[in-house]
């Protein structure tokens, strides 16, 4: 699957995100927690760190840029790179 710069793919994990974060347990109505399955060809950074296949991150919830779609019976996320809050 090729996607565009400015997203990467997860799936949503059933356990709200609540790994400790303060602010994360106040507001978490407005929080996922999810696992990343496909990324762009060019790098995505959190801070200094690459994310990468397989990284679990907190991203917003209520997002404009956030989509869920169906791809091959399982619900996807395209999470905007600017609205990933945390890599854990």
């Amino acid at each position: 699957m090729q996607i565009s710069n400015n997203y990467i793919v997860v799936t949503k994990l059933e356990e709200e995100a609540k790994e400790g974060f303060k602010a994360v347990e106040v507001q978490d109505n407005y929080v996922y927690k999810g696992k990343v399955t496909h990324i762009p060809e060019a790098p995505v950074y959190m801070g200094n760190k690459p994310v990468t296949v397989g990284d679990v991150v907190l991203f917003a919830k209520y997002s404009p840029d956030t989509h869920e779609i169906d791809v091959d019976g399982k619900k996807v996320k395209f999470v905007a790179t600017n609205d990933i809050l945390a890599v854990l």
